[in-house]
């Protein structure tokens, strides 16, 4: 019984933590469609989330790619890094510089 018991809460806990550990989409994006983003100094992209958070596909000046998730809120590839979690909030990067800061998804 105690063995089941501590298989029970080894269960529960690792599913937690499976959970918690899921990415998630920045506010108001639908995965699989693409949302207009506007950002303070007004320039503005297009971004596509994956299901999964995985990816994202960025529409840019520079062109579009297909960004992989490399850590916890940055999404790089093809020159581009995406962040979309810290402070200066979402925001998107070519070549390093900076191609907007302070972004929301369009309403």
């Amino acid at each position: 019984m105690k063995s089941f018991l501590a298989f029970a809460c080894l269960a529960s806990v690792l599913g937690l933590v499976a959970c918690s550990s899921a990415p998630t989409l920045p506010a108001g994006f639908a995965a699989g469609q693409f949302g207009r983003v506007n950002c303070e100094d007004g320039k503005t992209f297009q971004a596509r989330f994956q299901e999964d958070g995985s990816s994202v596909r960025v529409r840019a000046l520079h062109g579009s790619a297909e960004l992989a998730r490399s850590a916890q809120g940055v999404y790089t590839g093809e020159g581009y890094r995406l962040v979309t979690e810290g402070a200066d909030g979402l925001a998107l990067f070519h070549h390093d510089k900076v191609q907007g800061r302070l972004c929301q998804l369009a309403r």
